[in-house]
């Protein structure tokens, strides 16, 4: 439990709450009901945890639909806990193989990438009003 604690962090200093212990403990638990289960379903309740939300800033995320029908402006959703999810929490940047080495593209030379930009704003709109 504690491991996965050091993986999946959340901080106080984001929050605005910091001594509201309640919400600290019951995110600990999480790790502590999960420890020995299945990764993806840790992430399912890191996800729908109130703590993350506030730290990697999805909590009030909105459309670009919703906000130019309010305010006339072009605001894309946040992307932040997207390319959390993506590069931290599972796939990480780029492909390995079964050793944890890089692949490497054939043709050029360079690390293959995970995933690209469109994937993340693709994510982004998934989390958007969750």
């Amino acid at each position: 439990a504690w491991a996965l604690s050091q993986i999946l962090v959340v901080s106080e200093r984001n929050l605005i709450h910091e001594n509201l212990t309640e919400g600290f403990l019951n995110y600990y638990d999480i790790f502590v009901r999960n420890a020995f289960g299945n990764y993806r379903n840790i992430l399912k309740e890191v996800s729908y945890n109130p703590l993350m939300s506030k730290m990697l800033s999805y909590l009030d995320s909105q459309s670009s639909l919703y906000t130019r029908q309010k305010t006339s402006k072009t605001i894309f959703p946040d992307e932040n806990f997207a390319r959390e999810i993506m590069q931290l929490f599972s796939i990480g940047t780029v492909l390995l193989h079964i050793d944890g080495t890089e692949k490497i593209d054939a043709t050029t030379g360079r690390p293959i990438h995970t995933y690209t930009n469109n994937h993340i704003m693709s994510f982004a709109r998934a989390w958007t009003g969750f």
